[in-house]
């Protein structure tokens, strides 16, 4: 026994690691003689060298991790010693001998593990009551009061008597032998000696050593937590039994304990091995022993345990909720959480947030109708936190979103924004992590399909999503970051649809007072959405399709014209421009507005004046105001002619002369609107339009206005031909100057201008005669005859697709129209 002599520092690794190798030698030389003897059926001996292996467990010199490994090797040894014990009963020898021969044993802990070892082979022979024996070896293990070799015989002890408990329907139970209860009191027997054990571990040594010997501890805890276990699995624990005998003696002992490190553990132990039904059944006694744990003890975490169990149980079991609601579960649950917080205002943010967390979630599944409860257990949350500034990050704002995230994960966003305390709690947060709350919050509605019906609803989550329409303090972005918090947005402004058009007025409203607070490169993303939910609904209501009472067109027309503007101001220049002028044709085709729409148009021409400076984005916009201009029918000729003035205005101010030619021949066009509502009309120049024309009806009347006959200005049309005409030959020449050389880019226009004056001549344009179209095609011909118009394959495909079109016609329906015409021999 030359290593139980030697000793070791706690604190010395080295010294430890040296004390146990030399144990453990110890412990295979006595496990020899001990099979040696078994072999040679030597009782005495074998008990000797039992009792010498044992004794190495007496030592002091190890904390419980290196004494783990020694017990571990002493345990496997005594399985050799039951199996021995076994046979000896076979040959002859009563059990009462040799649970009176290990007595004999001169040390007392290597006595009391033989007498456990001895003790459970009585009970499997049946020769002695389970209770007797029971009770005998769980009073003689008191005699060992050191706490880390007590904690572990007792362990040994639990372990090896855990199957012959007399539990109900066990073969030791019977009258004599014991029952359950006599079971559960052996195991909390058991239990309180162990916990008493374990408290005293925390009192031995100087103050310096305090912090290993909770680290220890802890290591210990699950010896002493297991009996627990043990308990709740014994066959035939009834309630009752649960409710008078177990739960107030192990309340009692974690309360008088007085420990904060075992209260902690043992609290949270037993709610997690007891069966759910038992808790809600005892839930007062349970609750009752909160307030006498020491400060230091984590309600609010023990709190929270308590919930989740619940919550899973009354998720799992209907029936279970009808008696959380008999019994007021939720008023009794939230009191203590309230009186925690007050008792203990010390109490971390994280285990504080964590406990209403799992409050809520009891709430939500207990009494999912119940938003008060919801909204009462926020507002709590909110006044034990606020007064501590925000929260940190960390434990503390994981546990305060996962509180946040309930409630979206249990409703609908619609039903989310009724809770008058969720913003209150949002509000805590740092504002990083209030935008990761509101990207939740935006994907959660998306996701659902929920519909924003309401001005107020829309009001209640526009706050909520502020970290994504605006910047704030505190969060650092990069423009990909802003893009996709704009894209997301944008898609919930689409579902931001109220049942009549008269409210969805005023959500609109809402929505663009709360985006233009946004920086111009997050308005650039959300405000077009804006003008085009307005425009369907601008469309919807001129149509007929939605009824408008406190908002008619008028009043929608000036809605669009107010979120096209704040686009404009951002500026978007091109996109406000397109929106202006898809706004001017919802106004001309479907609202028949005649001052709304000559309005928008001039929007877009002050737009391209002052804010699309590039020229290659001029000639797009203006092709665009060209193409709008064209299907409008609405405007009277001075109005129209006033639009169509400064168009053909524009063309010469584009910087490129082929812009500019393509630009005028797409002006021809104004003068030459296609036949629409007014089948047959007359062939007119613009004076005469307007002489034809009937009025429209004055704004707000009621009364639609017919559409204006078309424009057909065949003097005009050719006016501009010939204008195109004589840029390209300007063009040409300027670059011949130059000495360039790059004339195909004059012949892809002279090739435009003759598809305009086929186009027109096919349409009956009285100014576009065959001779004036024969002078094109002779024209284009001797063009296009030289030599880098030759090379052009591009060029000469677009010429030979115009001449055999005319080819077809002349050999189809168009015979008579082109009779005459000669194309030459292309």
């Amino acid at each position: 026994m030359a290593a139980t002599l030697s000793s070791a520092p706690r604190g010395d690794v080295v010294g430890q690691n040296q004390w146990l190798k030399e144990a453990i030698v110890n412990i295979k030389r006595n496990a020899y003689g001990l099979r040696k003897a078994m072999d040679e059926d030597n009782v005495k001996d074998a008990l000797r060298y039992s009792a010498a292996m044992l004794g190495e467990l007496r030592t002091s010199s190890l904390g419980p991790q290196k004494y783990y490994e020694m017990y571990m090797q002493v345990s496997d040894q005594l399985h050799f010693l039951t199996e021995y014990f076994a046979d000896e009963h076979r040959k002859g020898r009563s059990y009462a001998d040799l649970y009176e021969l290990v007595q004999h044993a001169g040390n007392l802990l290597p006595r009391l593990y033989l007498l456990c070892t001895v003790g459970a082979c009585y009970i499997r022979s049946r020769q002695a009551p389970a209770k007797l024996i029971l009770r005998d070896v769980a009073e003689l293990c008191r005699g060992v009061q050191h706490p880390t070799r007590g904690l572990f015989l007792r362990a040994y002890l639990v372990q090896a008597y855990r199957s012959l408990l007399p539990a109900t329907g066990s073969p030791y139970e019977s009258p004599e032998g014991g029952n359950v209860e006599d079971a559960a009191d052996f195991l909390l027997l058991n239990f309180t000696e162990m916990n008493k054990l374990w408290v005293r571990l925390q009192h031995q040594g100087g103050s310096a050593d305090q912090g290993r010997r909770e680290t220890e501890r802890r290591e210990l805890a699950d010896l002493v937590g297991k009996n627990l276990t043990y308990i709740s699995q014994l066959e035939g624990l009834t309630f009752a039994a649960y409710q008078n005998r177990v739960l107030p003696r192990v309340l009692e002992q974690v309360v008088s304990c007085r420990d904060e490190l075992a209260q902690q553990y043992l609290m949270q132990a037993l709610i997690l091995a007891f069966p759910d039904d038992f808790h809600l059944g005892t839930l007062g006694t349970l609750l009752d022993a909160l307030p006498g744990l020491q400060p230091g003890v984590k309600v609010a975490t023990v709190l929270s345990s308590l919930l989740d169990r619940l919550a899973s149980y009354a998720g799992a079991n209907p029936t279970a909720v009808g008696q959380m609601t008999e019994q007021d579960a939720f008023g009794t649950l939230a009191g203590v959480a309230l009186r925690v917080t007050q008792r203990h205002p010390d109490t971390l943010v994280a285990d504080v947030a964590g406990m209403y967390a799992a409050l809520l979630a009891f709430a939500g599944t207990v009494y999912p109708e119940r938003l008060e409860h919801v909204d009462m257990v926020l507002g709590n949350c909110h006044d034990a936190l606020r007064s501590r500034g925000t929260v940190p990050a960390g434990k503390a704002e994981r546990e305060v979103v996962a509180l946040l995230s309930t409630p979206l994960n249990k409703y609908d966003v619609v039903t989310v924004l009724g809770l008058k305390q969720y913003p209150a709690v949002l509000s805590l947060l740092r504002p990083n992590m209030q935008r990761e709350v509101a990207l939740n919050i935006a994907q959660s509605l998306l996701r659902r399909g929920a519909r924003i019906s309401s001005a107020e609803h829309a009001g209640l989550l526009l706050g909520l999503l502020a970290p994504l329409l605006h910047d704030v303090d505190g969060i650092e972005l990069d423009s990909s970051d802003i893009e996709d918090d704009s894209a997301l947005v944008a898609r919930v402004v689409h579902v931001m649809v109220a049942a009549d058009s008269d409210e969805q007025h005023r959500v609109l409203d809402v929505l663009q007072a709360a985006l233009v607070r946004g920086s111009p490169e997050r308005q650039r993303h959300t405000l077009p959405t804006v003008a085009f939910v307005a425009l369907k609904t601008f469309r919807d209501v001129a149509e007929g399709k939605a009824q408008a009472k406190e908002f008619p067109a008028e009043a929608w027309a000036k809605r669009v014209h107010a979120a096209v503007s704040a686009l404009a101001a951002v500026p978007a220049a091109d996109a406000a421009l397109a929106l202006f002028l898809v706004a001017a044709a919802v106004a001309s085709e479907s609202a028949r507005l005649e001052l709304v729409t000559y309005d928008l148009f001039e929007q877009a021409f002050l737009l391209y004046e002052e804010s699309v400076p590039d020229s290659r984005r001029q000639a797009s916009a203006l092709a665009a105001i060209v193409g709008t201009l064209h299907r409008c029918r609405v405007l009277d000729a001075d109005a129209r002619g006033a639009l169509v003035h400064k168009a053909a205005g524009y063309c010469s101010k584009l910087l490129r002369r082929a812009d500019q030619c393509l630009a005028v021949l797409a002006v021809s066009h104004l003068y030459y609107q296609e036949e629409g509502a007014e089948e047959g009309a007359e062939e007119t120049d613009a004076s005469q339009s307007d002489a034809t024309g009937a009025h429209p009806a004055p704004p707000g009347t009621g009364q639609d206005p017919p559409p204006h006959p078309a424009v057909r200005d065949g003097a005009a049309v050719l006016s501009c031909l010939k204008r195109a005409l004589r840029i390209t030959h300007a063009q040409q020449q300027q670059l011949l100057q130059t000495g360039r050389g790059e004339l195909e880019g004059p012949g892809f226009l002279f090739v435009e201008i003759l598809n305009h004056y086929l186009y027109y001549y096919e349409r009956g344009v009285a100014a576009i005669t065959l001779s004036a179209l024969q002078n094109m095609v002779d024209l284009v011909a001797s063009e296009l005859s030289s030599e880098a118009c030759k090379e052009s394959e591009t060029l000469q495909t677009f010429y030979a697709n115009t001449l055999d079109h005319v080819r077809r016609q002349q050999g189809g329906d168009g015979a008579g129209l082109y009779a005459g015409l000669r194309l030459g021999a292309h």
